[in-house]
Parts: structure tokens; C-alpha cells; sequence
């Protein structure tokens, strides 16, 4: 199954307090789709513009609706500029479906950008006319650890008159990007770099809004959090057996988990013995076939503080530190999920009722609960089930 971790930065023209290109993620039962749309101008027209672009991108696409139909009825619904003659918004769709393929339509915005193994690659497209409309659209195979890169043209015109005679250009910028990726994979750590150079070349007052959205590809979307032991101690073999069989990350959230899926399973738990110390939250440790085991109720809770920090996605936080305790290591690994299932053991430990703890540490199902809505406001398809 295959996927893409989203990250978007963007800039505002100089004096303006909006921003006139908008993007958004929806879903598919067997597709994530990303759109870019850039209004006409700056300031509240053009943020006005784009958004409701965007917005009918999106929903007919979602919809399975026609491309051709899809670009007349954005053509017919909005404006055209009476002065210039020129489009209303200018847009890029990218579609990822779980097989592994992507779909890219472009209306008049720079042309992706795509790294395969830290190389840049050129991918052929179809021209199509539609409504007098050139629409490009790209169709390829895509694998794990690919990078793909859209943008509005005012990341290309950054320069434009002052450093450069012709702005940045996407042959430079793409030169860039390779470069960035030799030296890291973080895709929020690449685009936040290159909407600052971005922002340099235009002498920190951008002369247009300027948007960036990179992609990194994966093949493990989902993840599997087992937290809490299991109410009926007859039942542990067969959750620890589904949760071990399950086709994506995991991740054991408690002591008293990761000794019952040892016990079981005949895995040995290590701990990580660096971070003894380092933290308020106890170390993580390692089991084979596991991506991740924390302690329960103090990591749940520091995950919900970090998150609810957060006002649209999980890359907001920043993990470039070396040294991530078991909570941010637990991010870390949400980052790149669309669907996360929480298993929740409801058998009571006693521990966590003592009276000389604090209320919000007493019951594991609350934090369970501000976790899921905290997912689910940050664009995370979330299940639970109780065991």
C-alpha cells in the first residue's frame, strides 16, 4: 500500500496578511488527493479565489467527476481578470492511489518536481485542451522514498529583477531540491529550507505569495498503537497474535503491553539505555518486528500536550533534535500514517488509581480519547477498538 507524507509552507506577498495560493487534502477509499491553488493577484481577492478553487478541485475529484468536466465547471463558476484577460486561479491536482500510481493535472503552475533514490527525474505528459484551457497531465509509478515537489510561480520568480534577471527558474530550484535531499530526507526540513531561500532572493519582501508541497512516498500509511492490557487475560493471545499479523507500523504504548506481547510472542523487550535520564518520560525500547514501544500513560499524555500545539498538521513540531524522547519518537512515526487504529486494553491497573496521582493519569481511556480527537483535527483517519 502506498502513500505520501504532506508538508506545505508557504510565504505571503510583502504587506499582505493572507495569502493568495491555498491547498488541501482529501481522501478516496483507494486515493489521497493533494491540491495547489493559486488566485489571481494577493491579498483577500486572490486568497478568495484560490480557496474557492480549491475547494471545487477537491470536492468533483473526490467525486470521481470527469477531468473535462471538472475544469469547466472552475472555468464557468469563476471569474475571469477583465483587465488582463487571464485566469481567475491557476491550480495542480495530485492524485496517489494506494497501487502505487499518481495522477498530476496542471493548469499554468511551475511543473512538478519529482526525486527518485536523491535524482532528479523527468516524467513525459499529455497535453489536453480543455474550455481553451492547456491542461498537462502526468502519469507515473511511484515507490517508497520518493520526493515529489509542487509549487506556485511565486517560488520560480523569487529573484525576479533583483538577483536574477529571470527569477529563480524551476531548473535551478529542482537542482536545489537534489541537492537538499543528499543531505536529508526530512521533507518538512527540505521545503522549509527552500521557501527561506525563497524568501531571500526576493530581499525578505516577496513580491508574490509563494507555496511549496513536498511529498515523500511510503508504503506503510497505517499504524497500530496497542496500549493497555487486554480486559480478559484469556484473550491475550489472540490480540497479541492480530496486532503481530497486522500489515503496517506498530507501536505498544505501555509496560504492561509489551511484557504480555513478550511473554507471547518469545520476543525479547530492549530498552534504550540513553535515554534513561534525559527526559521527564521513560526511555523507549525496541522489540523485534515492533517499530516502537513506550511507556503508557506519561507518553500518551506528552503526545497529547505536544499536539495540541498544533493547529493543521503533525509537521508543524519540529524533531530535527537528535536525541527524541519516546513521545516525540511516537510523532515521529504518526507523521507519515493517514490511518492509525488504537487497540485500548481496558483491563483497570491499579497504579493509575492511586489517589496521590494526578486526575488527568488515572484512567487511560481519556487520554486515549483527546488523542483521537487531537489526530483527527490534524487530518488523520483514526479507529479504536476495545479490548
Amino acid at each position: 500500500m502506498i502513500s505520501a507524507a504532506v508538508y506545505r509552507n508557504s510565504l505571503n506577498h510583502f504587506g499582505e496578511e493572507v495569502c493568495g495560493d491555498t491547498y488541501k487534502i482529501t481522501r478516496t477509499d483507494d486515493s489521497k488527493i493533494i491540491v495547489l491553488s493559486d488566485g489571481l493577484g494577493s491579498g483577500i481577492k486572490a486568497s478568495i479565489l484560490s480557496i474557492l478553487t480549491t475547494e471545487i478541485l477537491a470536492t468533483m475529484v473526490e467525486e470521481g467527476v470527469s477531468l473535462a468536466e471538472v475544469v469547466n465547471t472552475v472555468t464557468k463558476t469563476l471569474p475571469v481578470c477583465k483587465k488582463r484577460g487571464i485566469a481567475y486561479s491557476t491550480f495542480t491536482i495530485a492524485q496517489i492511489f494506494k497501487n502505487g500510481k499518481i495522477k498530476i493535472v496542471n493548469y499554468d503552475n511551475p511543473a512538478p518536481i519529482i526525486l527518485k533514490n536523491r535524482e532528479i527525474i523527468y516524467i513525459d505528459y499529455v497535453k489536453k485542451i480543455i474550455n481553451e484551457k492547456e491542461i498537462k497531465i502526468y502519469e507515473f509509478k511511484i515507490e517508497e522514498g520518493d520526493m515529489i515537489f509542487l509549487m506556485s510561480d511565486g517560488v520560480v520568480h523569487a529573484g525576479l529583477g533583483n538577483l536574477m534577471d529571470f527569477g529563480w527558474g524551476e531548473e535551478n530550484i529542482a537542482k536545489y531540491l537534489k541537492r537538499l535531499n543528499k543531505k536529508t530526507l526530512d521533507i518538512k526540513e527540505i521545503v522549509d529550507n527552500l521557501i527561506e531561500v525563497t524568501e531571500s532572493y526576493y530581499g525578505f519582501e516577496p513580491g508574490d505569495d509563494a507555496t511549496v508541497i513536498g511529498m515523500k512516498v511510503t508504503a506503510k500509511p497505517n499504524l497500530k498503537i496497542f496500549t493497555g492490557p487486554p480486559l480478559d487475560p484469556k484473550t491475550d493471545d489472540y490480540y497479541v497474535k492480530e496486532f503481530l499479523e497486522y500489515k503496517g507500523k506498530k507501536v505498544i504504548c505501555g509496560g504492561t503491553t509489551s511484557n504480555i506481547i513478550s511473554r507471547i510472542s518469545g520476543r525479547e523487550i530492549e530498552i534504550d539505555l540513553e535515554g534513561i535520564g534525559n527526559t521527564e518520560i521513560p526511555p523507549s525500547g525496541k522489540m523485534q518486528g515492533i517499530d516502537l514501544i513506550t511507556e503508557g500513560v506519561l507518553s500518551l499524555k506528552k503526545v497529547n500536550e505536544i499536539l495540541s500545539k498544533c493547529e493543521k498538521n503533525l509537521y508543524e513540531i519540529d524533531l530535527s533534535h537528535k536525541k527524541l524522547d519516546a513521545a516525540e519518537k511516537l510523532i515521529e512515526i504518526m507523521r507519515d500514517c493517514d490511518y492509525i487504529k488504537i487497540l485500548v486494553g481496558r483491563k483497570v491497573n491499579a497504579f493509575y488509581h492511586n489517589p496521590a496521582l494526578p486526575f488527568d493519569m488515572s484512567i487511560r481511556s481519556n487520554l486515549v480519547r483527546t488523542l483521537v480527537g487531537n489526530l483527527k483535527r490534524l487530518d488523520k483517519e483514526v479507529e479504536v477498538e476495545y479490548c
